[in-house]
């Protein structure tokens, strides 16, 4: 099996689209840096004006751990594009480059060669998130500082500079769980279709649709949303509340992990009745 891992760890990062997707990270928050540099003191004197005539607010609001959370943001769609861009490929590529009855017909077991595929995806996504986490704080904080840091989630709320660490690495563990659950879903569906652009195609419009009936929830809709996994991939935004409300972000956890092993059994099912013939 660790064989088996090598192998696909090699052929990942012997791929331009792995380094490909690190590249556009970096440049991603470089010009989420540049931007809030620039304008960043009179975008925050724009959002903050509703308090500005009650309130007095001293110190440096825009710093390098407010600008770390904003970039977080991209964890909504820009994260998970890069990201199942190469785990869908980890899949597919097989059938695409036309080695899968070379795969097939190897003395490791159909289920011994997904788990190694399986296993170079979770490695993949938490390289992954390390980058878009020190890409994201280190940068900043050398260029802005450090601060307490206002978040608009239910009206405004400051997170204090001396908790804002704990609550940025536990955002991120979660944040990788919620991209590896991601993954796994393009990982069925790259195994199903057999071609990485499909895969990815399916299960980015299924996060965008299910993110719209998310954020403009009508009527019916709003029973949905525990059911649904954009629900609780957004959960990451609870770890910078006042008060952290644990028990939700459990239940999410519950639910990533319980995706992850069912799209996992799934493509098990789907490899292992699959026709090398085909």
């Amino acid at each position: 099996m660790i064989r088996l891992v090598q192998i696909e760890l090699i052929k990942l990062f012997r791929s331009k689209r792995t380094y490909l997707t690190f590249g556009i990270t970096l440049v991603l928050m470089l010009i989420i840096d540049l931007g809030l540099y620039s304008d960043g003191d009179e975008l925050f004197n724009y959002l903050l004006q509703s308090i500005n005539d009650y309130f007095y607010l001293e110190g440096n609001l825009v710093n390098g751990y407010l600008i770390s959370y904003l970039a977080l943001n991209t964890l909504w769609v820009h994260i998970p594009t890069l990201i199942v861009i190469v785990t869908a490929h980890i899949f597919s590529s097989e059938f695409e480059q036309g080695t899968i009855r070379l795969l097939l017909t190897q003395s490791a077991s159909r289920g011994e060669c997904l788990m190694a595929k399986f296993i170079c995806m979770i490695l993949y996504v938490i390289c992954f998130m390390i980058v878009v986490a020190l890409s994201a704080l280190i940068p900043s904080v050398m260029i802005f500082g450090t601060g307490d840091v206002p978040v608009f989630i239910d009206g405004i709320q400051f997170i204090q500079e001396s908790s804002f660490l704990s609550r940025f690495w536990k955002t991120l563990m979660f944040s990788t769980l919620a991209m590896v659950a991601f993954s796994s879903l393009a990982m069925a569906f790259a195994i199903w279709f057999r071609n990485t652009l499909t895969a990815v195609l399916v299960v980015l419009g299924l996060l965008i649709v299910l993110t719209l009936l998310q954020t403009f929830v009508f009527g019916i809709f709003s029973s949905w949303q525990p059911f649904i996994f954009s629900y609780h991939i957004a959960k990451w935004q609870l770890f910078f509340m006042s008060d952290i409300p644990m028990p939700s972000i459990w239940n999410s956890v519950y639910y990533l992990i319980g995706m992850t092993f069912i799209c996992y059994v799934v493509t098990c099912i789907k490899f292992n009745k699959m026709n090398i013939s085909e």
